[in-house]
């Protein structure tokens, strides 16, 4: 049965430094990517990239603001909260802005990755983090428009489910699923054209291909 109306699919890839998003809307055929990242974040050379790729029309950068910190413990725990709040609204808005409007919405977050190097009080803080986004998105979205799908599972759809981030950079510049309009985007373009895998990928980058992944996974399953 055909659909009666068109879907944006919605991939969101969160953390509270670089959360990259990832939308493929089935009527236009394309991607846009969403960088919402901490100022300053990486070296020279990755800013100079988050620059560059800024420019590109399917690529939205937006920088968090300067969140203030505390040395109280009180008043941090509660300042992390306004931080969150903070970036749940702007993801949502950024989300709404950069989509088609009119359409319908699926909607994934990637799971949690328990073997993560992550300290337990990092984990807790994005945990927290997302759990406030979610719960913004129940707002303005149906909660059966939203998920969470492992991380395996998504890195499977790329190849194999013990994929590290090299290996997942180098799935999206071989477009190993052979997305047609994956390579129309200008975003492919440029990195393939200036990207060369050696031992880290620059900020934002490796958040908007994982992003890429979920949403082309979730589109692959309509």
């Amino acid at each position: 049965m055909e659909k009666e109306y068109n879907v944006n699919y919605v991939a969101v890839d969160f953390s509270l430094n670089s959360p990259g998003i990832c939308i493929y809307n089935d009527k236009s055929k394309k991607y846009q990517f969403i960088s919402y990242i901490k100022a300053k974040t990486g070296t020279k050379a990755e800013q100079a990239f988050q620059e560059d790729i800024s420019k590109l029309k399917d690529v939205a950068l937006i920088y968090q603001p300067d969140f203030t910190t505390s040395d109280a413990y009180s008043s941090q725990e509660l300042n992390k909260i306004k931080r969150y709040d903070k970036m749940a609204d702007d993801i949502v808005n950024l989300i709404l802005q950069e989509s088609q409007q009119g359409d319908g919405y699926t909607i994934a977050f990637e799971g949690t990755s328990y073997g993560s190097k992550m300290g337990t009080n990092n984990m807790i803080d994005m945990a927290a983090g997302a759990a406030i986004l979610k719960l913004k998105m129940l707002k303005i979205f149906k909660p059966e428009d939203i998920q969470t799908i492992a991380p395996t599972t998504i890195k499977k759809f790329a190849g194999k489910g013990n994929m590290n981030k090299l290996q997942l950079c180098q799935a999206f510049l071989d477009n190993v699923n052979g997305d047609p309009f994956l390579m129309k985007g200008e975003l492919f373009h440029f990195v393939t054209n200036t990207i060369t895998i050696e031992k880290k990928i620059p900020k934002p980058l490796d958040d908007l291909i994982d992003a890429y992944f979920l949403s082309a996974l979730l589109a692959s399953k309509a």
